[in-house]
């Protein structure tokens, strides 16, 4: 081998050897190993380890550590608005500060005004008719009222007593509030003859109808259903501005109640092809053409946008601690009082008014503190504080453009996710409703990636490590409440929000969008149902459903010819419950004590009402089968003697009548 190649040789060598040291050092450069925390050994082992395990180490040592210069700039101004962007810091540098206090008082003062003007006449004055003659107007929720039906079951006692008895000739007349479209719906389980009702508006029957004559704008509803529902379902009241409403029970028993299309979106009401002993029917609400009505009308959704209106200065032109305590207690204060608040106002009733104060109250100076320590360990970050030496500044049409808007959908739940198919985040709910675990699959998706968005956002600023031991904190305490015996861990939208905000506390556009709307679902919680328990009982999470604790009779058979309908007294524990308690048609008609067996054509027949509604439903063709019989629903329960506590009842046996036909119950109970 010649010189010259030896040469070149020799020159390849130190050209590679060059370019590895090269490489070493600029992959080096991408940490910052500080030489007083223990870390030189750790760079050895990075400078020389080039293997698989050597990478995943290098990976968790700086996904623990974060990025050698952590960045977390505010969210960056438009440009093309940078004019709007400078107008806040202008008027802070050209106005004084006293000044700029005072007109922030003096807005305060013409916002709640505003607000008291248009909200406290509609709690304080009833709705009164100008016709003389017209009875007082009842103020009624989305749900039931005793006014009309007591409720499920025997509610009412034996024959319906204890329910309302309506004079003939003489309307009702009554006032609801805004979105009974969802608010008439029931939760727990509501029979209906052979029917097991839950999510879906409770109104039977019904529907336009339309005679002058007798100024009937409906035909009968059920007398149990929900007035207000009925009268969304009918097209008479506003599921936005609520109203006011004339019925009449002049209909009393009808034959049958089927179903008919809604409006406003409603779904179509409830058929029940039987008789009942009472019904309604809408009436046209002014009787005389100069005939007026006043203070009908549910201001809420005016109240709600004046808030929004006045809220768009403090958030555009305030400062980031005034914009978040201003805003947050406007919503709070604004679910309480208009959008949902926890209990109905019967401005007949001073003490009504005086009790939603109160809770509101009640609930909000433990807010406040909850507020002050998520301002603390999140919004103050995000909205308030720079670093010194950094020239950039807050953007305040960011705020306005992404906070500010999905704030007021959070606050807005009972309008905006709470219209989504999930009730709550248990198995048996979800099993319940269509649709509910792609539902509620589709929120956990969401929550996931913006998770999985706002960590990196925090591992950016160099404060993983901290973020995650917190919230390793958080799922195992979750862990250990979830296993506590008799309860059931329930993570209320107003918990998931607290759990979630501090994990928002950084400066970008994602932590003001997520916080926006966090905040909002915090107030919705807090205000509307207070700081309700983290664990809950069984009892607790059943609300109007059969507990299951106490068995009812089991029915067994009816024998046509002689009319006994017999039943199997299964053994109870519980030895109070020695009456037996028979419903027709979802309404009392037989209580014994300590018998198997009744003689339904001698109950038909001791009662003129019954003999009646059976001698109406056989003149209803559309109701009756080929054999000429139509159905009649029995349902069976224990009670405790001198009491109006009962145990579960059956599920509904079909008895077609007049051919003695039996159908007995499917199981379970209601």
């Amino acid at each position: 081998m010649d010189d010259e190649t030896n040469q070149r040789l020799l020159e390849n060598i130190n050209e590679e050897d060059r370019r590895t040291n090269t490489n070493q050092e600029a992959n080096t450069q991408d940490y910052d190993f500080d030489s007083n925390n223990g870390d030189d050994e750790y760079l050895d082992d990075y400078i020389f380890d080039q293997s698989t395990k050597g990478r995943i180490k290098r990976f968790l040592y700086r996904l623990w550590n974060g990025p050698t210069q952590p960045v977390d700039d505010p969210a960056p101004r438009i440009h093309i608005l940078m004019p709007l962007e400078e107008i806040p810091d202008r008027i802070n540098k050209n106005v004084p500060r006293k000044i700029r206090i005072l007109a922030l008082i003096l807005y305060f003062f013409l916002w709640f005004g505003l607000c008291y003007n248009i909200l406290i006449p509609y709690f304080t004055h009833p709705p009164q008719s100008s016709n003389n003659h017209d009875p007082p107007i009842l103020a009624l929720s989305c749900e039931s009222s005793n006014s009309f039906w007591r409720g499920k079951n025997a509610a009412c006692g034996l024959n319906g007593e204890l329910c309302p008895s309506i004079d003939s000739g003489k309307d009702v007349l009554f006032r609801c509030p805004a979105l009974c479209d969802r608010g008439s719906w029931v939760y727990s389980l509501a029979p209906i003859g052979d029917q097991r009702v839950r999510y879906r508006g409770y109104f039977v029957g019904g529907g336009e109808y339309h005679d002058e004559k007798n100024n009937q704008l409906s035909h009968p509803y059920r007398a149990d259903s929900f007035p207000c529902g009925a009268g969304v379902h009918a097209g008479l009241i506003s599921p936005f501005f609520g109203g006011c409403a004339r019925v009449s029970f002049d209909s009393k028993s009808q034959s049958s109640f089927p179903s008919t299309k809604g409006h406003y979106g409603v779904s179509d009401s409830i058929d029940f092809n039987s008789f009942f002993p009472n019904s309604y029917f809408f009436k046209t609400l002014k009787l005389q053409k100069d005939e007026f009505f006043s203070h009908c009308y549910d201001p809420r959704l005016l109240i709600l946008i004046v808030n929004i209106i006045l809220g768009i200065p403090i958030v555009y032109l305030a400062s980031g601690c005034v914009m978040y305590w201003a805003i947050n207690i406007a919503g709070f204060w604004t679910i309480c009082l208009a959008t949902d608040p926890p209990v109905t106002v019967d401005a007949m009733d001073p003490e009504t008014y005086s009790h939603l104060l109160s809770i509101g109250l009640e609930r909000f100076l433990p807010t406040c503190f909850i507020l002050y320590v998520l301002w603390h360990t999140s919004s103050k970050r995000t909205f308030d504080t720079l670093p010194e030496e950094s020239n950039m500044k807050h953007s305040p049409l960011t705020r306005l453009f992404l906070w500010y808007p999905l704030f007021w959908l959070g606050v807005l739940n009972n309008i905006s996710f709470d219209r989504l198919p999930v009730d709550r985040l248990t198995i048996e709910d979800l099993k319940r409703q269509p649709g509910g675990f792609l539902a509620v699959g589709s929120i956990i998706f969401t929550i996931l990636t913006c998770a999985i968005i706002q960590a990196y956002k925090i591992w950016l600023s160099g404060r993983f490590k901290k973020y995650i031991n917190i919230y390793f904190t958080f799922i195992f305490s979750l862990i250990i409440i979830s296993q506590l015996p008799g309860l059931t861990l329930r993570i209320h939208h107003y918990i998931l929000a607290m759990l979630l905000i501090p994990g928002c506390a950084t400066r970008g556009r994602t932590a003001i969008m997520f916080q926006g709307i966090l905040f909002g679902l915090f107030l919705s919680g807090v205000s509307r149902w207070g700081l309700a328990a983290i664990a809950e009982t069984a009892t607790s999470l059943n609300r109007d459903d059969p507990s299951g604790k106490i068995l009812p009779p089991e029915l067994l058979d009816f024998n046509k010819n002689s009319g006994i309908l017999s039943w199997a007294n299964i053994p109870s524990d519980k030895q109070k419950y020695t009456l037996v308690s028979l419903l027709i048609n979802d309404i009392e008609r037989y209580v014994a004590d300590k018998v198997d067996s009744v003689n339904i054509k001698e109950l038909f027949t001791n009662s003129q009402l019954m003999t009646d509604m059976i001698n109406a439903a056989m003149t209803k063709n559309e109701i009756k089968d080929e054999q000429g019989s139509f159905l009649i629903f029995l349902r069976i329960g224990r009670k405790i003697p001198d009491s109006n506590v009962y145990s579960d009842f059956s599920n509904a046996a079909i008895l077609k009548w007049p051919s003695g036909e039996f159908i007995p119950p499917k199981p379970g109970v209601t």
